[in-house]
């Protein structure tokens, strides 16, 4: 078991993302979240002629203390399926409530996000004393933790998704990796949660492959020195070429440089090079700043950038060159 403290310290300064701790044992664990907000329809009307748009609702954001009436969320189909947020995260908690033991629970890492004044949330659970740990040849020690995430919109743009997986709490590097368990349900009137139960279990019974693949990972040291950026280049093809032309470095070359920083520490291996990954999707820092304008569903676009990277071909391709199983092998 890692030491407690160093964790929570960890998120405590956490210079990405803020963690609120909760315990679930307590009725007190949803107080004053922000993400917890109803979801009232009305239909689009025009204020000048009063023409009724056909097939067509307006949806509105409705908070505990707001006595506005409502705050405005989008224009969506009469067909579309509102699902508020409370409606995924009451049965998670539940879930968690009632397969883990009480001294777990009662340390959760909690992260809301509202963006778009709601149309886009994110809400993140941590569990910090559900972990297990991947050492490296150097003796560095990267302690990882279960945490699930639910990503829900209110405009029509995409599904109701829930990753599940693991956080590494050496560099809070929570991420969506090839090792996460991802349900998409559609907003239409046949959702339920049981896509989203059966994640949850399948990435607990999964929990202890994972670290077995990352500790493989840690073992693997990389033999083919220049296979590193080829990979790189080759995963953002598109980025590459256009920082060329611009003169401005690439993000395959950030990667590179985020690689060799994270190979002082952790050592020359695969598990490095997945690493250099994940910061990427985890961290707005000087390096991997996000645009002007950008919020944290920027950073969950990149986290699902680096999933697709992990199960790709050339992933598997990469492994091989390093004399590493991968995941189908091992």
């Amino acid at each position: 078991m890692a030491r407690i403290r160093d964790i929570a310290g960890k998120f405590a300064g956490a210079n990405v993302y803020r963690y609120t701790d909760r315990n679930l044992n307590e009725a007190s664990f949803n107080l004053d979240r922000e993400i917890l907000f109803n979801v009232t329809s009305e239909p689009v009307i025009s204020s000048i002629t009063g023409t009724m748009a056909e097939d067509k609702k307006m949806l509105l954001r409705h908070s505990p203390n707001d006595t506005s009436g409502g705050k405005y969320l989008s224009v969506v189909s009469d067909s579309y399926r509102v699902v508020e947020n409370q409606e995924i995260l009451l049965p998670l908690q539940d879930q968690l409530r009632n397969f883990f033991d009480p001294s777990v629970v009662e340390d959760i890492k909690v992260r809301d996000v509202v963006s778009r004044n709601g149309a886009t949330c994110l809400a993140e659970y941590v569990l910090p004393k559900v972990n297990a740990t991947v050492t490296t040849g150097t003796g560095h020690r990267s302690t990882f933790g279960l945490t699930f995430m639910l990503k829900n919109t209110f405009d029509g743009s995409a599904s109701v998704v829930m990753y599940s997986g693991i956080i590494d709490f050496f560099c809070l590097n929570g991420n969506i990796t090839g090792s996460y368990d991802v349900t998409r349900r559609r907003h239409t009137s046949g959702f339920n949660t049981s896509g989203f139960i059966h994640a949850f279990e399948n990435t607990l019974k999964r929990f202890d492959g994972v670290i077995e693949q990352y500790q493989l990972y840690a073992d693997a040291k990389i033999v083919d020195g220049e296979s590193v950026l080829t990979l790189f280049k080759k995963l953002t093809g598109h980025n590459t070429e256009r920082a060329k032309e611009r003169n401005r470095e690439s993000i395959a070359d950030k990667l590179y440089g985020q690689y060799a920083r994270e190979a002082i520490e952790r050592g020359g291996n695969v598990f490095s090079v997945m690493s250099a990954m994940t910061h990427y999707a985890s961290h707005n820092d000087e390096i991997f700043r996000v645009t002007r304008g950008g919020d944290d569903s920027v950073m969950v676009k990149r986290q699902e950038q680096v999933n697709k990277w992990l199960e790709s071909d050339l992933w598997i391709e990469f492994l091989n060159r390093n004399n590493c199983p991968s995941p189908a092998t091992a």
